[in-house]
């Protein structure tokens, strides 16, 4: 079978697949009126649900990867076609009023997408498990285990993101979930998040986010801040990429920064790094983004990038620093249906590039398709098929072996962006239908 015909045959059953849904709709919007006040999108503060909440979103999803070989490497014979079913993400998400401004918030998932493949499939992994307390109106405090808020594009939940998946830039730089302290200052257009925390997962770190305090893989601590504007319209409109037809104008600036140390502390040796062995590794991270929405139609820009500082056991190694760039936008042709495209990009410093052996610095990504809202104006349900390319030599991805079992096809994050690695150019067309009830 040809790949066009392959191709073809993928988004023909995936919309017959729309066409022959019988969702209960009135129960998925009326789940979606409950999903609008999720405390992980907005942080505006605790949960105001009165007794216990739950929710569930599962998404399902189809992927078909497409690979050239690469010149001088083993030939990948049939294996150049890959292709089958997942089940990316599937959350649990507990809300609880302890007091009127006092409220808890546990999270599970069954998916590996949210922590880059490190979590075994089909096994419970908890993901958030935190209490927050509204002192007042103007600042809410967070104990517990979160969603680093940092990087503006990891601040939307997966199920009110565009495209099938999060970029592959925001998988290199986002920090992942961490435990700590935050507080959350807020006016009526501005909102600034500081956290003291245990850090972010980054190279190589294999270790439970929900890990002990003398865990070899625990970073020594971070700190994290987030300050939020928004210019025009409302916050409700930013909880999600999408503005719906008849929305009104808005626009939402966005800067954050990150910064950690590992290895000051007992245990002193980082385990499981691409950069060998190391006794120190600090690592500073900073972004600004922009979203603006209007009638019908979104944009989102952003640019990240961090200094790694690493301190090997033996020897020396320099400091690198990473750049990366993600540029979005959608527009509704009619009351359901969305498209959308996204461009985005990995700038990796040379001496990065030289100690994973790729072929290139640059890492370019093309990705475009669509959304179909079964419930108009909710996210409640919703079919969203694209097509991921890469314009780069992606086989620098998998030096990043991120499941510590050595380097190997896909180990950047392969089962959940959709791109396997080890070639000189390839693509992914992928399907989901994302659930939330």
């Amino acid at each position: 079978m040809t790949r066009s015909v392959m191709i073809a045959s993928i988004l023909v059953s995936c919309g017959t697949a729309v066409a022959q849904s019988g969702l209960d709709l009135d129960r998925a919007y009326a789940s979606e009126l409950r999903a609008e006040s999720d405390a992980r999108s907005s942080f505006l503060g605790a949960n105001t649900a009165s007794n216990l909440d739950i929710e569930v979103m599962m998404q399902a999803r189809y992927t078909a990867n497409f690979r050239d070989e690469q010149n001088g490497a083993a030939p990948l014979g049939d294996n150049d076609t890959t292709l089958g079913f997942s089940i990316p993400r599937a959350q649990i998400r507990i809300n609880g009023q302890v007091t009127d401004n006092i409220s808890g918030r546990v999270v599970f998932d069954f998916g590996d997408a949210e922590l880059a493949g490190r979590n075994t499939a089909g096994t419970a992994t908890l993901l958030e498990a935190y209490g927050a307390w509204a002192v007042n109106d103007e600042f809410t405090l967070l104990i517990g285990q979160w969603h680093n808020p940092v990087v503006g594009e990891e601040y939307i939940a997966p199920e009110k993101g565009l495209a099938v998946e999060r970029s592959v830039t925001n998988e290199f730089f986002n920090p992942g979930y961490t435990q700590g302290v935050a507080g959350i200052f807020s006016g009526d257009n501005w909102r600034f998040i500081v956290a003291v925390a245990d850090g972010a997962t980054y190279y190589g770190d294999a270790g439970s986010i929900n890990s002990p305090f003398n865990s070899s893989g625990e970073n020594d601590f971070g700190i994290t801040g987030r300050f939020d504007y928004v210019v025009s319209g409302t916050w409700d409109q930013f909880g999600d990429f999408t503005s719906w037809r008849g929305s009104n104008y808005g626009l939402k600036l966005g800067a954050g920064g990150h910064w950690q140390t590992q290895g000051n502390t007992n245990p002193g040796t980082i385990p499981n790094t691409i950069l060998g062995s190391l006794d120190e590794m600090d690592i500073t991270l900073w972004t600004v983004d922009a979203m603006v929405q209007g009638d019908g139609w979104n944009a989102f820009v952003q640019y990240i990038g961090h200094l790694i500082d690493p301190t090997p056991t033996t020897g020396t190694l320099p400091d690198f620093t990473n750049h990366g760039v993600i540029v979005q936008g959608g527009v509704f042709v009619n009351d359901q249906t969305e498209l959308f495209a996204r461009y985005d990009a990995i700038f990796l410093d040379d001496v990065l590039e030289g100690l994973t052996g790729g072929t290139e610095s640059d890492l370019h990504f093309l990705t475009a398709g669509f959304n179909y809202y079964l419930v108009p104006e909710s996210h409640a349900a919703k079919f969203t098929a694209d097509i991921l390319y890469s314009l780069s030599d992606t086989s620098v991805l998998d030096a990043f072996d991120l499941n510590a079992d050595g380097a190997g096809p896909g180990d950047f994050n392969g089962p959940t962006t959709g791109l396997l690695g080890l070639s000189d150019g390839e693509f992914a067309v992928r399907g989901q239908m994302t659930l939330v009830f």
